[in-house]
C-alpha cells in the first residue's frame, strides 16, 4: 500500500520488515489468501504528533502488530496505513480514508490495530471508525483487547473499551490542564506561542517563563507611539510598519487583521491573562462552562516584565478603544473562491467588507508586497452570472450527458446499511426493555432476579449509548444524502437552475463543471455610488434610449428647445447636437461621464445640460420625440462590476483559428 502522498509506506527497521507489506504484494497476497483460506490483513497506526513517528509511537505499534499477526498463521499482512499528527477525536483522516479505499477494492478483509484508542479518542470517533470499516467490507481486531464475535457481545465489549478510552483521554486532558493552571499560578508560561514582544526563556525545560524580546519590544514601542499619536486607522498603522521594513514574527507584511490581534497582546494591556473568557475568537479560545466561567480552571494573571511604562500602557489602551472593532463578521460562503482570475494573473478570494456588510471577491494580490490594484467584484452579482451561465450550459445538454454529483452510489449504500444498523439497535433496546419489564413484574423476587435486572439495565444503558452515536451519524449521512438529492434534482430538471440551491451546493456544481471566470473588460474603473437621475428615470419609467437624431429630428428638437429656453441657453460654446448625441451614447453604453469621448464636448458641461433638461421636463419631451420615429434600446447603467468572461468544461470548444494559446479565454461575455 501507499501513503496518502503516493509513496510506499515504510515500516521501519525494527517493525514489520519481512512481512511483504508493500503495495505490489497486496493483490498477490489477497489472491493467495483466497486460495489457501488465509485472511488479508492491513495494519492501521496513528500518532497524534509527528515526533512520535520515528521514536516510539509508530515502531511500537508496528512491532506489536507483527508479533500478534505471526501467532495466527491464517493471517497475512498485506499493507499498512498511517496517520501522523492526526487527532483521535476527528473521524476524517487521510490514512483512514486510504484504508477504506483499500477495503472497498477488496485488498483487505481485516484491519488490525494495536489498541482501540488508535481508532479514536472519543466514543463517537471509535464507533464511527469501526462502522466505516465494517460498511466498506472488513472487520476490526485489536492486539491488546479481544473484541469478541459479531453481535451483542461485541457491541457491549467495544462500548466498555470505548468508554475506558474516552475516560482516559479526559483524565489526561484534566491532568494537563491542571498542570498548566499550576504553572500559570506560579508565574510560568503555560504553553503556546508567547505574546508579541516576548519570548520563552528556558523553552522545553522545567520552569520556563516569558522574557522581553528586544527586537519585538522595539516594534511595540513604535506601535504605542503611533497609536497614542492618533489620527490613524489600523490599515494606516499596518502601512506605516510595512513602509519602515518591519515584518511580523513570521516575516509577512502587516495587515489590519494581524495588527489588531497583536494590539490585544500582553505588551499593550500591561498583563498576560491565562484562560480569559472575554476573547472567544479563533481556534484556540478558552473553553467555557454554561455559566461563562473557564472550564478547566480559574483565570490567572501572569506577571510579566514591562515593555511600556504604566502611564504609556493606560494612554495606549485609551487610544486603542477608538480603534477596536467588534469581531461580528458572520461566516460567509464564497463558491467562486479560486475560480476568478484577475488582470494580474492571480486568483480572487472571498472577502467581507465589514463596515458595509457587503460580500465581495478581491484579488489575492491585494495584500502582496507589490499590490496589483485589481478591482473588487460584488459577490452576489458575480455568483448570479456564473449560476446563470452554468444553468444555461446544463440545459443545453441532454440529461444523459450531464455530470453527476460525486459519490452517489457508495454513499447511498452506506446510508442503507447504517439505517439497518440503527433499526437493529432499536430492536435490541426495545427487547431489553421488554425483558426488564417481565423480570420486574414477577411476584417472587430473589437475588438471582435482582442480579439479572442489574445486568439487563447495564446492557440497556450500553445499547442506548451506542444507539445515540449511531443516530448522530445517521443524521449526518441523511443530511448528506438530502444534499445529494437536491443536486441530482437540479441536474435532472428539464430547465436546470442552480440558483435554487444554497451557496455551498452551488459550489459543488460549479466545481463539477470546472467553471472559470475572468474579467473581460481590462479598462473598467471600479465605482460605487448612486446612479445618475437620468438613468434612474429611464429605469423607473421603462423608457428606451432613442437612436442618434437625424438632421430632420434635430431640427424639431432645436425648435422644442428654443420654445422652452431663452437665447442665452444657446450662446454656450457647447454644440447642443453633439452634446445630445453624447448623452444618448452614454445611456446606451453605460459609461461614466469622465469616459465620454471628447467629440461630444466637455463631460462636465454635457452632464450639467442633461441635468437641466431633466429637471425642466424637457428631456422627457426630447426622448418622446426621437422614440416616435425609431426603435430605442434599453438604458445600460454603469454597474459597480465589469463584464465577466465565464467558461466551463461543458461549453463547446472554440474554433482552432481563434485559439491563441493554452490560457486563451473564449468567454460568454455577460455584463
Amino acid at each position: 500500500m501507499e501513503d496518502p502522498s503516493g509513496a510506499p509506506t515504510p515500516w521501519g527497521p525494527a517493525s514489520l520488515e519481512g512481512t511483504d507489506m508493500q503495495q505490489d504484494t497486496a493483490p498477490r497476497a489477497y489472491d493467495k489468501a483466497r486460495d489457501t483460506g488465509t485472511v488479508a490483513v492491513a495494519a492501521y497506526m496513528r500518532v497524534s504528533t509527528t515526533e512520535q513517528r520515528g521514536r516510539y509511537g509508530i515502531p511500537t505499534q508496528a512491532q506489536a502488530i507483527r508479533a500478534f499477526a505471526e501467532e495466527r498463521p491464517w493471517w497475512r499482512l498485506v499493507g499498512s496505513r498511517e496517520d501522523i499528527g492526526e487527532s483521535g477525536s476527528t473521524p476524517s483522516r487521510p490514512g483512514l480514508g486510504a484504508l477504506l479505499d483499500d477495503i472497498s477494492a477488496e485488498r483487505v478483509r481485516l484491519v488490525l490495530v494495536h489498541r482501540l484508542d488508535r481508532l479514536g479518542r472519543t466514543e463517537a470517533a471509535i464507533w464511527r471508525c469501526i462502522w466505516q470499516i465494517e460498511d466498506a467490507g472488513a472487520r476490526v481486531e485489536c492486539c491488546v483487547e479481544t473484541l469478541g464475535e459479531p453481535g451483542l457481545e461485541r457491541w457491549l465489549t467495544v462500548d466498555r473499551l470505548a468508554r475506558e478510552v474516552e475516560s482516559d483521554y479526559r483524565r489526561i486532558a484534566t491532568r494537563t490542564q491542571a498542570g498548566r493552571q499550576l504553572k500559570a499560578v506560579e508565574g510560568g508560561w503555560p504553553g503556546g506561542p508567547p505574546p508579541y514582544g516576548y519570548r520563552i526563556s528556558g523553552k522545553g525545560a522545567f520552569g520556563s517563563a516569558l522574557e522581553v524580546d528586544p527586537a519585538e519590544a522595539d516594534v511595540v514601542r513604535l506601535l504605542a507611539d503611533l497609536v497614542i499619536e492618533g489620527g490613524r486607522t489600523l490599515a494606516d498603522l499596518a502601512q506605516a510598519l510595512n513602509s519602515r521594513g518591519v515584518r511580523t514574527r513570521n516575516g509577512k507584511r502587516w495587515t489590519a487583521v494581524n495588527l489588531h490581534r497583536r494590539l490585544q497582546s500582553a505588551a499593550f494591556s500591561g498583563q498576560a491573562v491565562f484562560r480569559r473568557p472575554d476573547r472567544q475568537w479563533g481556534g484556540h479560545c478558552t473553553r467555557l462552562n454554561s455559566d461563562g466561567t473557564p472550564l478547566h480552571g480559574e483565570t490567572v494573571v501572569i506577571p510579566l516584565p514591562a515593555i511600556l511604562p504604566a502611564g504609556r500602557v493606560r494612554a495606549c489602551q485609551a487610544a486603542l478603544t477608538a480603534l477596536s472593532r467588534q469581531r461580528k463578521n458572520p461566516v460567509q460562503e464564497y463558491p467562486l473562491t479560486g475560480r476568478i482570475r484577475g488582470q494580474c494573473g492571480r486568483h480572487y478570494i472571498g472577502a467581507l467588507r465589514s463596515r458595509a456588510g457587503v460580500r465581495t471577491y478581491r484579488c489575492s494580490g491585494w495584500n502582496a508586497s507589490d499590490p496589483c490594484g485589481c478591482i473588487s467584484l460584488p459577490a452576489d452579482r458575480a455568483e448570479a452570472l456564473v449560476a446563470q451561465h452554468v444553468s444555461v450550459s446544463l440545459a443545453s445538454l441532454p440529461q444523459s450527458d450531464r455530470p453527476k454529483p460525486p459519490a452517489s452510489d457508495p454513499a447511498q449504500a452506506q446510508l442503507t446499511r447504517h439505517r439497518e444498523r440503527v433499526a437493529s439497535l432499536e430492536c435490541l433496546v426495545a427487547k431489553c426493555a421488554e425483558e426488564l419489564d417481565e423480570l420486574r413484574g414477577q411476584e417472587v423476587h430473589s437475588r438471582v432476579i435482582a442480579a439479572a435486572v442489574r445486568q439487563l439495565e447495564a446492557e440497556r444503558r450500553a445499547l442506548e449509548r451506542i444507539l445515540a452515536h449511531a443516530q448522530g451519524w445517521l443524521s449526518e449521512l441523511t443530511a448528506s444524502d438530502d444534499r445529494h438529492g437536491r443536486l441530482t434534482a437540479v441536474l435532472k430538471a428539464a430547465v436546470p437552475d442552480i440558483r435554487s440551491l444554497s451557496l455551498s451546493e452551488q459550489r459543488c456544481l460549479i466545481e463539477l463543471v470546472e467553471a472559470r471566470v475572468e474579467i473581460a473588460d481590462p479598462g473598467f474603473r471600479y465605482r460605487e455610488g448612486t446612479k445618475c437621475l437620468t438613468v434612474r428615470w429611464h429605469e423607473r419609467t421603462g423608457t428606451p434610449v432613442p437612436p442618434d437624431p437625424t438632421d430632420g429630428q434635430w431640427a424639431r428638437v432645436e425648435r422644442l428647445l428654443r420654445s422652452r429656453y431663452r437665447a442665452h441657453h444657446f450662446r454656450s460654446p457647447l454644440d447642443l447636437r453633439a452634446a445630445l448625441t453624447g448623452m444618448l451614447h452614454r445611456l446606451r453604453n453605460g459609461i461614466l461621464w469622465r469616459d465620454l469621448p471628447e467629440r461630444f464636448g466637455a463631460p462636465g458641461k454635457v452632464c450639467l445640460r442633461q441635468r437641466t433638461w431633466l429637471a425642466d421636463g424637457v428631456w422627457q419631451d426630447i426622448v418622446g420625440l426621437l422614440n416616435g420615429e425609431g426603435a430605442g434600446t434599453p438604458v445600460l447603467s454603469c454597474e459597480a462590476a465589469p463584464m465577466l468572461a465565464i467558461r466551463t468544461r461543458l461549453d463547446p470548444a472554440p474554433p482552432e483559428s481563434a485559439q491563441a494559446g493554452p490560457d486563451t479565454v473564449h468567454p460568454a461575455k455577460i455584463s
